[in-house]
């Protein structure tokens, strides 16, 4: 099986970063993630690169973190003097989780502006991404959300300040709580995306957006970007950055009593495909 890519190539201004495995509808691992990092800062050091176009391999944006590696990002499990497995503990989630954000805040705050081209699943870490650039333009495929929500965390999103300032309170609540996926037509109108196209015109959309921005002066690019920070720093939305490994840390290590559905033990059990099988079963007998 294809462990994919985050891809890099720069020209005419440019650096497009594609993720690259679109077999896994661009499911990323680890590695992947440390690679999209790895591309962003490639594209800071090198002062041809005026715009940092993000886009996805195949018919979809990102469906998210590889769900295979849930479980194993806290290290190997250990067990008590029992042989019983234990919980990882609170300062290696923190560790985890720490690294984990700044991946995304990497992205967030790119000294060059960050263009997104989004369409068919756009969930999870792939909305995060879409998230933290600066503007995004989306096919008509596109479907939006955090359905990872729906694993127990009802609403300890590492992005949620974002989300609230944008969605406004109710409907971010929405977005976290109900953890449904959003058409385009409902990103466009909730602003979540810029633009909306037919999916076949999607590139060139954003070949057409990414040559007005090259256009403009280096450093009035960088000063521009570095505003835009300050701005989003003044209102208090960087913050999520510095709690929200906390909540998330938190939030992983919830108590499941025995009338909810558990699915790191789902997993476990099951593996990820029946897991996803057995929670969809599960919430609709529940409705």
């Amino acid at each position: 099986m294809s462990q994919g890519s985050v891809d890099y190539l720069a020209k005419d201004g440019r650096a497009y970063i594609t993720i690259n495995r679109p077999e896994k509808k661009n499911a990323m691992s680890n590695a992947m993630l440390d690679q999209l990092v790895e591309g962003y800062a490639r594209a800071e050091a090198d002062d041809d690169v005026r715009v940092v176009v993000l886009r996805g391999a195949g018919d979809d944006f990102s469906a998210g973190h590889d769900m295979s590696e849930l479980g194993k990002e806290y290290g190997e499990p250990q067990l008590d003097k029992n042989g019983k497995p234990r919980r990882p503990s609170q300062r290696a989630r923190l560790q985890y989780d720490k690294m984990y954000i700044n991946r995304f805040r990497h992205v967030y705050e790119s000294q060059k502006p960050t263009l997104a081209l989004v369409k068919g699943y756009c969930l999870g870490a792939g909305l995060y991404l879409c998230e933290a650039s600066d503007v995004v333009i989306a096919g008509d495929t596109l479907k939006l959300g955090h359905p990872e929500q729906k694993l127990g965390l009802s609403g300890a999103a590492y992005f949620a300040a974002w989300e609230m300032m944008n969605l406004g309170p109710r409907r971010a609540r929405e977005l976290l709580l109900m953890a449904d996926t959003w058409d385009a037509a409902r990103c466009l109108e909730y602003g979540m995306v810029n633009r909306v196209v037919p999916v076949v015109e999607l590139d060139a959309a954003g070949e057409e957006w990414a040559e007005r921005i090259v256009r403009l002066p280096r450093d009035g690019i960088v000063m521009g970007k570095a505003a835009t920070l300050l701005a989003m720093e003044s209102l208090g939305i960087t913050g999520q950055f510095t709690y929200g490994h906390i909540l998330h840390t938190l939030a992983t290590n919830i108590r499941y009593d025995p009338d909810e559905f558990n699915f790191m033990k789902a997993k476990r059990d099951s593996g990820v495909t029946r897991m996803n099988r057995d929670q969809k079963d599960f919430y609709e007998k529940k409705d």
